[in-house]
Order: C-alpha cells, then structure tokens, then sequence
C-alpha cells in the first residue's frame, strides 16, 4: 500500500487518503481550527466555518502568495503533491468531499447531489453528480472521471503511475456508471473507513484520453503523466489558469462555465510566488498582495500587528510538530533507550521557550492518532511520562537496563561511552532551531550526547534515515488512514523503521472498519503501545498564521490540508470596499 496521507509541513502536502489523512471528523468551536483574531476573523473560535463572513462585490483583484514554486501540474502526483499547488489548484479541481475550518469533510454541494455508503457487505458507495457539473469545455463530469482517478491510484491497472497515495483506491473492486454516467457506484473489495477522503482533486478523463488509451497500463500511464508539464487548460472548478510565470505567478479568472451555487465574484485572482518568508509581510504592507499565509514566528506576528489595514488570526489544526528517533541506529535499537530520551525531553518548557511566546493556546499534544477536538483524542503520551523532562526518571530506566550514567556520560551495557547522536532540523528555522538545542541541554543530564545538523532536504533525509534524531511536522487532514503508513512495519511514511506487530495489526483492522468510533478506539489501542515503544514524541499542533488585508471578505483560515483556499468561490472585496 503506497500512500502519503499525512504530508511533511512545508514540504507536501495534500494526498487524499488518510489522516487526511488522519482522522475522520473534528468537532467546531474552540476544539480546532481558529484561536481567534482581529476584524472579521474575531469569532473564528465560535464560528471557524462562517467568520468573515459577508457579500462581495463583483470584480476586484487578489493577490495571495504561495512559498513554494511549482513542482507540476498534477496533484495527485507523488512530487506534485505539495500544499501550496494545492491551494492554487483548488480553484481549478473538484473534490468528492471539502475539509472545512471546523476540520470535518463536508459534501461538495456544487458537484454532487449526494454521497451515500448504501451497503456494508460489500461497503458500496453512491455518488449522485449534478447535471449541470461540467468541466470548461462543457463535458460533463462524470463517472468516466471516477474511473480514471480510481485506475491511476490503484497501483493495479497502472503500476508505473507515480500517485501521491494510493491508500483506499487499491482496496476498491469496481467503480461504475449509470444514469448517463451521473451516477457512480464504488464496491470495495474489503471496507475502508475513510472512503470520505477519494476522488479529489479529479482531473478530466475526456482530456486524458487525448494523451493514451485509458484502457491500458501504458496508455493510463502516458495519460497520468500528461497534467504533469502542461499549463491545465480546462477547469471543473470556479476559476480556469488564464496565465503561468514560470517560478513569478499563476493567474486564475473565472470559469464561465462554472455550475456552482456561487459566481467567483473576483475578476483575477493571483497567487503570487514568494520563497523568502521575510518578503511577504513587506509585501503585504505595500498593498503588493492582499493574503499571505507564513508559517508564524513572533516577529512575523508582531510585524503584521503593525499594518493597520490588515486582519489576521492564527489557527490550530491538523499540523503538528514531532521528535523521531530513528530505530536502525545501535543505541536507539534499545527501547529503553528511547524511553528515557524522551522522558527527558521537556515538551512544555520547548513550547515555552518556542511557540508559546507568540501562541498562547501552543499545549503538549499527548496523541500520534488525533489532535483535540476530533473525537477520539486521547492523550495517550502523558501517562507514560515521556515529553516530562523527568531527568531522575530517565536516568532510572537507563539503569534499569544496564546502562550507567557516570561523571556526565552515558555508558551503554558494556561500559563503554555511547555513541553522540545526530539531530537534524531544516536550515532556516529558527523554532527548530531553538527545539533542537534544548534538546540537546537536556539530554546532556542523562549523559547523551547530541550534535546538530541542519538540512536543506527534509524528504531525502528522512527517505535515506540518514538522521538520529529529527524534528519536524506532519501535516494532515480529517480521516484516520494515514496513521498506518507513519507506525506500520512496511508503512512508506515510517522513516524511522519502526516495527511493533500489534501495531500492524490494530492499525490495519482500523481502516478496514465501516463503524468509525470502532476504528478510532482501535487506533487509541494502537498509540498506547506506539507511547510505550517510544518512536516519536508528539509535541504540539503548529499554528497557522493567516493575514488579509480588511477589504476582503469570505477568506478565512483553514489548518488543514484544504487550505484557506477551500473556498475559494466565496472570495471577493467587501461592498463597501474601494
């Protein structure tokens, strides 16, 4: 099973599958998505689905910004696969289903009529396609779209795709069409629980028949790899890409053959592509561009404070940061090992020192499974007393074990000096950075030694295991299934090579569940052994930061893997605006 469902923070991002990855339905409120913020985004906490709310008027311009420079044009490609194509792409690509701010998948009203799991034996699922959904060149959406999606992620009819996850589609047994093709049944060959997180983004099966014969693996292929180079020039969505800058900006304009409830009221919208964080604000100050959405540190905040015409707020979702120990290295082989390194590690005085000066609501996260809010959460990690800093406790288990701690060193069984371990970061960091070397003091009281390394590749550091410590974030969305691919044994997002059977087992039963409460318990059983072993300390959910200047309306945060974008239809200036 290939997937990707949770995505590296700042790296990739989107991938339909699982704890979209994570985790099947989150509460409102103050449970999830917005800690609040200034103007229209004030009542977020209470209302993270309706705040900034308010008629626009049409036309009018936007510039928003992305960070990252095109990588291709295919979503659902594995190097395609980043957040910030996503957000430009949702206003091109439709989905089955929409995670809102509240972190719960909504049904895309605009495209289907309904989605309806109508049987448990086979699961079967019915989506219900609106007659008047078409893509731009006025085809009809349709099941053959279904169909090409679920061929090209399967890993089945074609094997050299390169999809971003295949997590779900490899466990379907038909996927058919009637009603003049408005009407899809999907039959799973064994039932998955996150059926909610498929079929999106889709791409049109009348454009990618033009490149090969989608009855074929080789045709499926060259079909696949056709989105990948070309400047789409069709949409299913409000907007259609009017224009590409290579590496500048991407242009979008309404689609007029755009079937949605609501008319895009922009006339163009920009996402403007800039790689140096420190230039945004700057640019948003200058009126250059009217959005940004930065990873936060306490000067950005304070910075954006500043600028009188702006409103801004910070979300607290489904992006988390973490501590991973790598298994393959000699000494963190040793369960005992890892339990006493992160028992050492003091993840309140980490956030203190770190996000919580400018994130007050930054708490110790306690779960690999959910964050607060989605039902199931469960602190699972305090009770083991990992992430405590309990020097004297750490120390216990180390000399429980055979291990010894003499004049500031640590002696393994033999009584020779331990190893110094790698901890590796992304350069440029400066939060990591802080992690890091509190990492590094306080694993120095039971004897570790530790040496920092920064990065400039997260994803080939992490795929080669060339680390012994590593800090860094996934990023995820409202559905469970991607649990399996970090804490199973052969799970292709498990870098640390992590193996416990009863985690196999309890994890793949989960998504083979058609009750979702049964498949969250079964996941909390999963994360008490996973706490236990000591892998990976969770440390807390990462803010977003979403700044706009106060002429717009209908634009709000959004602290998963859709994005503020999510809604993209609705944005527009204010009536009053000039």
């Amino acid at each position: 099973m290939r997937t990707r469902s949770k995505r590296l923070a700042g790296l990739v991002a989107i991938a339909a599958a699982s704890v979209l990855v994570v985790s099947a339905c989150g509460s409102g409120g103050d449970s999830g998505g917005s800690t609040g913020g200034v103007a229209g985004f004030a009542d977020c906490d209470k209302k993270p689905n309706e705040c900034n709310s308010g008629a626009a008027k049409q036309g009018g311009t936007m510039t928003a910004t992305i960070e990252k420079k095109l990588q291709n044009w295919n979503v659902n490609d594995a190097d395609g696969n980043t957040f910030d194509i996503a957000q430009v792409m949702n206003g091109v690509l439709p989905n089955a289903f929409v995670t809102f701010p509240d972190l719960k998948p909504h049904l895309n009203s605009d495209m289907l009529e309904s989605a309806e799991q109508t049987s448990t034996s086979p699961q079967t699922i019915v989506y219900k396609i609106k007659k008047e959904a078409v893509w731009s060149d006025g085809t009809p959406i349709s099941a053959d779209d279904f169909i090409f999606q679920w061929k090209t992620q399967n890993a089945t009819d074609c094997p050299d795709c390169t999809p971003a996850t295949t997590t779900g589609y490899d466990l379907i047994d038909t996927v058919e069409g009637s009603d003049g093709g408005k009407t899809v049944t999907v039959k799973f060959k064994e039932p998955f629980v996150d059926w909610r997180s498929l079929f999106g983004p889709m791409y049109p099966a009348s454009v990618a028949k033009k490149a090969g014969d989608l009855n074929t693996p080789a045709g499926l292929k060259a079909a696949f790899d056709s989105f990948k180079e070309k400047t789409p020039d069709f949409s299913g969505g409000p907007y259609v890409v009017s224009a590409y800058d290579k590496d500048v900006s991407i242009t979008l304009t309404p689609n007029p053959k755009w079937y949605g409830a609501k008319k895009a009221p922009l006339e163009k919208l920009t996402w403007r592509i800039i790689t140096d964080q420190a230039q945004e604000v700057p640019a948003l100050q200058n009126h250059e561009v009217q959005h940004i959405y930065p990873q936060p540190n306490k000067d950005l905040v304070d910075q954006v404070k500043t600028i009188s015409d702006a409103q801004y707020t910070m979300g607290k979702g489904l992006v988390w940061e973490h501590v991973d120990l790598n298994t393959q290295n000699t000494l963190l082989k040793d369960v005992a090992v890892r339990q006493a390194i992160l028992t050492a590690i003091n993840t309140k005085d980490i956030i203190g020192k770190t996000v919580g000066q400018f994130f007050t609501a930054a708490a110790p996260l306690g779960s690999h499974m959910f964050v607060p809010g989605q039902p199931g959460y469960k602190d699972n990690v305090a009770p083991t007393g990992q992430g405590g800093g309990d020097v004297a406790k750490a120390k216990s288990i180390l000399e429980g074990a055979g291990y010894k701690v003499q004049d500031g060193k640590l002696l393994d069984k033999t009584g020779a000096p331990a190893p110094s371990l790698k901890l590796k970061y992304t350069e440029g960091n400066a939060l990591r950075q802080q992690t890091a070397e509190l990492i590094q003091n306080e694993l120095k009281a039971i004897g570790v030694d530790v040496k920092i390394e920064t990065i400039k590749s997260l994803g080939n550091t992490l795929s080669t295991g060339d680390y012994d410590i590593i800090v860094f974030a996934w990023v995820a969305a409202p559905y469970i299934s991607g649990n399996v691919d970090l804490y199973t044994t052969k799970g292709g997002g498990n870098y640390g090579k992590y193996s416990n059977t009863e985690v196999d087992d309890l994890l793949t039963r989960s998504v083979k569940e058609t009750d979702e409460t049964k498949a969250r318990d079964l996941q909390n059983q999963a994360d008490v052994i996973l706490s236990k072993d000591a892998y990976t300390l969770p440390l807390y959910q990462k803010p977003t930061f979403l700044a706009v200047n106060k002429d717009y309306i209908n634009v709000r945060d959004n602290s998963t893997l859709s994005g503020p974008s999510y809604n993209v239809q609705e944005w527009g200036q204010k009536t009053s605006a000039k």
